[in-house]
């Protein structure tokens, strides 16, 4: 098992079907070896609900934006790639994409990303906005933990 695997990040990581066979192993025990799907009963950690599976994600890559552990352009990405689309939040959504999670503003500042690799594709040029897409990411990353965070290590 590598030292810096949080067996919390890989259960929620199982549940959600995106697990690493490193993952999946330290889930085990060691004991497969080989990334096969781990037997509930043999398991080292207990398996959460998808719900708090959604939610131990969140809080993992949310909380790397807002202490900087992770570019804001690439947490934005992993929030939407290894959570958002997987668990299909989309219908859960109220009034906008996210919001049943908190992460709408993420979600918009997402397409800001988007729109911006558009433009530098387009115009072979860099978009002026990056510094100032990071900022706001990183603000709403840390606007999301003071209303979210459940101040558990992730």
């Amino acid at each position: 098992m590598s030292e810096g695997l949080n067996l919390d990040i890989a259960a929620a990581r199982h549940v959600l079907g995106i697990a690493t066979p490193e993952e999946t192993d330290a889930l085990n025990n060691g004991a497969a070896g080989d990334g096969a799907v781990p037997d509930v009963d043999q398991l080292c950690a207990p398996l959460p609900s998808e719900d708090q599976a959604v939610w131990t994600l969140l809080e993992h890559h949310i909380s790397a934006i807002a202490h900087g552990r992770v570019e804001p352009e690439e947490g934005t990405r992993l929030v939407i790639d290894e959570v958002f689309r997987p668990t299909r939040l989309s219908p859960k959504s109220r009034s906008r994409l996210g919001d049943s999670h908190d992460i709408d503003r993420l979600i918009a500042l997402q397409d800001d990303y988007d729109d911006m690799r558009r433009y530098e594709r387009r115009t072979n040029t860099p978009d002026r906005r990056q510094a100032q897409v990071d900022a706001q990411v990183t603000f709403e990353a840390k606007q999301w933990m003071t209303r979210n965070a459940t101040g558990r290590v992730l």
